[in-house]
């Protein structure tokens, strides 16, 4: 049986030993303290209070320093609605963006009063499949703002006929009402008339 000899051996190099004094094995091996001097104990401390500071030293700088929000400038407008004023103002660069002109007829609601204007002449130059959409959309806008504005002259109508009687509503069926929540569906004025200023457009 032939054995091998490395060939570190043949050339006569030998392993170097780990030293039982070196800082790198102390700090890194957890040693009680009941066998170490205090000088060890300080010599050790200190070089695990120089490591901690060389890592809070090596930390980047935050990338942007975060301003209040009172001192913060206000969020960029939307790209639909500058794609609304463009379409108004400068019809020359305007170009053409199926998905802006959905977000614009899904948000008709949404869309701030100061592009009205910009909104109702959109809306007047649109063709095809979406114009034939937007029409019934906004009629039936229209209606349930007329259905709730009649709810609520009925409603008035029924208190001013039961105070007239003397009648007064009782606690509970008062309770009842204010803890009714509001449907989700509701219309507020506003958004009615500018459907019905839309849909005289069309």
């Amino acid at each position: 049986m032939s054995s091998t000899v490395p060939a570190w051996k043949r050339i006569g190099l030998s392993v170097k030993k780990d030293s039982g004094d070196d800082s790198l094995n102390i700090a890194t091996t957890r040693v009680e303290n009941a066998d170490l001097t205090t000088k060890q104990i300080k010599k050790l401390s200190n070089k695990t209070k120089a490591q901690s500071q060389h890592k809070i030293e090596k930390k980047k700088p935050p990338k942007r320093i975060k301003l209040p929000k009172s001192e913060r400038p206000p969020p960029p407008v939307k790209d639909q609605l500058t794609y609304l004023k463009q379409f108004e103002t400068d019809r020359d660069n305007w170009k053409f963006s199926k998905q802006k002109q959905n977000w614009i007829l899904k948000n008709i609601k949404n869309i701030p009063q100061e592009y009205e204007t910009s909104l109702a002449v959109y809306i007047e130059s649109l063709q095809g499949g979406s114009r034939d959409r937007l029409i019934p959309e906004l009629k039936q806008v229209i209606e349930k703002w007329n259905v709730q504005y009649e709810e609520a002259e009925r409603k008035i109508e029924e208190e001013l006929a039961k105070k007239a009687e003397g009648s007064e509503t009782s606690n509970e069926e008062k309770e009842k009402k204010e803890s009714e929540p509001e449907k989700a569906s509701e219309v507020n004025l506003e958004y009615a008339v500018r459907c019905f200023n839309l849909l005289k457009k069309l």
